[in-house]
């Protein structure tokens, strides 16, 4: 019996110490609306339960948009490889990842962030992610560690066709490269 009340102690301590570690959790972007939206377009859906998380911040908005090309990819969009080459469908009842690469073209070196523009309302993305691949690429050591992530909650984007532009902003924050428009579909 007292092995068991043992246990018992030791299996309690074990579940109120995990309680206490600190569990990796994605944060739900929250949109901004882009520059040029209509407030019918600008307004941010409601996302349960995102209260709490903080939203990651918006780079570009307010921004000088310049003529360049960006350096960057957008590897997927949800279960869709390679978007910009071919187009795709996703799931909108599951979260949405978009992740790639972007650095300033230009000036060749990492960018001050990377936001995505889909359909006229702005995310902010978490930049700076280990990308050896596209430092080896560039033969630029410099860019290891230009990769970008987002992760849209699931609902956020109604059925149907929507556009996505990735916004590079550049090195010294005072301009934005911009890709050309990626189409996809959410069912």
């Amino acid at each position: 019996m007292k092995q068991i009340a043992i246990v018992a102690s030791a299996v309690g301590l074990l579940a109120l110490a995990a309680c206490d570690q600190p569990k990796d959790r994605e944060a739900q972007v929250q949109p901004t609306p882009a520059a040029g939206a209509t407030p019918a377009a600008a307004a941010a859906p409601a996302q349960a339960g995102s209260a709490s998380v903080p939203a990651t911040p918006v780079l570009s908005q307010g921004l000088i948009l310049r003529p360049e090309f960006p350096g960057f990819y957008l590897d997927h969009i949800g279960t869709i490889l390679d978007p910009l080459k071919k187009p795709g469908a996703v799931s909108g009842a599951a979260p949405i990842e978009m992740s790639g690469f972007g650095f300033d073209g230009p000036a060749k070196v990492p960018a001050k962030g990377v936001d995505l523009d889909i359909d006229g309302r702005l995310y902010g993305t978490t930049y700076g992610q280990a990308r050896p691949d596209v430092a080896t690429a560039k033969q630029n050591s410099s860019l290891s560690a230009t990769g970008y992530k987002t992760t849209l909650a699931p609902g956020t984007l109604a059925p149907g066709a929507h556009t996505v532009v990735v916004r590079v902003v550049s090195a010294d924050g005072k301009s934005y490269f911009q890709s050309p428009t990626i189409k996809f579909t959410v069912q």
